[in-house]
C-alpha cells in the first residue's frame, strides 16, 4: 500500500484507536468520502443487513452514522482477532496527521478546520 496507511472512521474510534474496518490507502480513502454515498451524504443510511452485500456491523456496535469522520494517517498498524466474536479489529500506531470532515449544512461532507 505504500509508507502510509489512513484508517477513517468516528471520533470514538479514534479515541480507542480501534476499527473495525481495515486500512486503506490515503488517495483511496480520501476519495472515498466523495464517493461513498453512505460517508458523503449525512442522511445516507446503511443497506439493510438482510440485504445482499450489506456487510455486518461489529459486535459492540450501535450502527448509528457519527456526526463526524476522522481520517487517521499513520504508518503501521497491528490486527487482533477476538475469537469469542469471529472478529478482527485493527489498531493503528499513533496517527500523525488528523483531518476531521463534518456534514454541511447542505448535509454533504466536507474538511473541517481541526487538522492535528
Amino acid at each position: 500500500m505504500g509508507y502510509w496507511v489512513v484508517f477513517l472512521g468516528g471520533p470514538r474510534a479514534a479515541e480507542l484507536m480501534r476499527y473495525s474496518d481495515p486500512p486503506g490507502h490515503p488517495e483511496c480513502m480520501t476519495a472515498a468520502l466523495s464517493l461513498c454515498p453512505h460517508l458523503a451524504i449525512g442522511r445516507h443510511r446503511r443497506a439493510r443487513a438482510d440485504r445482499p452485500g450489506a456487510g455486518i456491523i461489529p459486535p459492540g456496535s450501535h450502527g448509528d452514522k457519527p456526526d463526524r469522520y476522522l481520517l487517521g494517517i499513520t504508518r503501521d498498524y497491528r490486527t487482533r482477532f477476538i475469537p469469542e466474536h469471529g472478529f478482527t479489529v485493527y489498531l493503528p500506531a499513533p496517527f500523525k496527521t488528523v483531518r476531521t470532515y463534518v456534514y454541511g449544512p447542505d448535509g454533504r461532507i466536507r474538511p473541517a478546520t481541526d487538522t492535528r
